[in-house]
């Protein structure tokens, strides 16, 4: 049996010795391209990047502009010369939410529920 550290020196041989070919195969220009620069050259100053400041910046005045408005009256509060003027014919106010009074109904009926727990309402969705 071979001692193996004479087979990791083998290995490494023909490692570095691939290498060295595949070294010699590449173009003189690709390779001085590859080396890296002495200390003295310039590195490019890298841009700031204000572009994501400016578009976080953005995103929170959007934010805050929404939140905001959700949080503004629906109303507007009257003026004091609408307070003291008589109010005119009063229109009638819409629902706001016009299924109200149809959920209700479900909320309000017990049997409903019950009838959700028994065993005939699974198969009836399944159709």
């Amino acid at each position: 049996m071979t001692d193996p550290t004479e087979n990791d020196a083998r290995f490494d041989r023909a490692a570095r010795a691939r290498h060295q070919a595949a070294l010699d195969r590449i173009a003189p220009h690709t390779l001085a391209r590859l080396r890296p620069r002495p200390a003295s050259a310039p590195a490019r100053a890298r841009p700031r990047p204000w572009g994501w400041s400016l578009a976080g910046a953005g995103a929170a005045a959007l934010a805050l502009a929404v939140g905001i408005g959700t949080l503004a009256p629906d109303e507007p509060a009257p003026s004091p010369t609408a307070v003291v003027q008589a109010p005119a014919a009063a229109a009638p106010v819409a629902d706001p939410d016009p299924y109200r009074d149809a959920l209700a109904a479900f909320e309000e009926d017990p049997e409903m529920f019950l009838w959700l727990a028994s065993a005939e309402a699974a198969p009836l969705a399944m159709e």
